[in-house]
Order: structure tokens, then sequence, then C-alpha cells
């Protein structure tokens, strides 16, 4: 009789450590697929994220209002406001785009006094809203923009 209850005692702890490593599998196999999902929305950019028309705010030494109309394939042209030393500045803008599989890249923007500004861009994965930030030397200012 006490052979059986060593047997029984045996046969449960067996059962429980098979029962949980089952779970174990089981929940690794169901948060398998979702983490190779959520790597893959990560690399889910490219320049054709940035497409149609999006408004911007920004700041550095100015204020600068705007907006962004993207092309698709790596170009944009736009239009801003800027609030320079007290007076208000109307300015066409042009340049180029880069956006990796990341959502993060460059831009190029031409048309402000000064000349030519470098960008360092951050995308939403749906593409719908970014932030940027100057990397030009000596230069400060930040922009928001969404679609």
């Amino acid at each position: 009789m006490e052979g059986d209850a060593v047997k029984l005692s045996r046969t449960a702890t067996l059962t429980g450590c098979a029962a949980g490593l089952s779970l174990l599998l089981g929940s690794f196999l169901l948060i398998s697929p979702m983490a190779q999902s959520a790597e893959g929305a990560q690399e889910t950019c490219s320049a054709g994220e940035l497409q149609g028309r999006y408004v911007f705010t920004g700041q550095g030494l100015n204020l600068h209002y705007g907006a962004f109309d993207f092309d698709g394939a790596g170009k944009f042209l736009g239009k801003q406001t800027s609030l320079r030393h007290a007076v208000a500045v109307r300015e066409v803008l042009s340049g180029t785009y880069t956006l990796d599989a990341d959502c993060t890249g460059t831009m190029t923007l031409q048309g402000q006094p000064g000349g030519t500004a470098h960008w360092d861009v951050f995308v939403t994965a749906d593409g719908k809203k970014g932030r940027m930030i100057r990397t030009d030397s000596g230069a400060t200012g930040v922009r928001t923009f969404e679609q």
C-alpha cells in the first residue's frame, strides 16, 4: 500500500511537470509569431511611406509653420511662414529625403535663408507622423509633421 502511494506521488509529479512544460512550450509558440510580427512591423518603411501633404511646426532660433508635399519617391516641395527676428517671411521649400526600413532617415531642405539644411528624420510605422532634428554644425532646429 505504501508503494502504491509512492507510485501515485511520482505519477502526479511527472504529470504536473509534463503539464507545466506543455504550458511553457505552448506559450512560447503563441508568443513567437507575435514577436516576429513586431520585428517585421519595424521593417516596413521606405520612401513610399511619406506620400502626400503633411503640415509641420518647428523651431530653432526662429518659429516655422508650413506644409510638405512628399512624392513617395524621395522628393518633396513645401511652403512655410517663418518668424525671423520678429518679421514674418514666406518661403518656398524643396528637397530630398530617404527613409530606411526602420522608419528613420534624412532630409535635405533647400529654400531657407542660409542655404541647404540637413535633418535626421524619425517617422511612425504608419507614416502618418514624423519628427526632425537639424544636424548641421552650429545650427539648431526641430520640427514635427503629420498628415
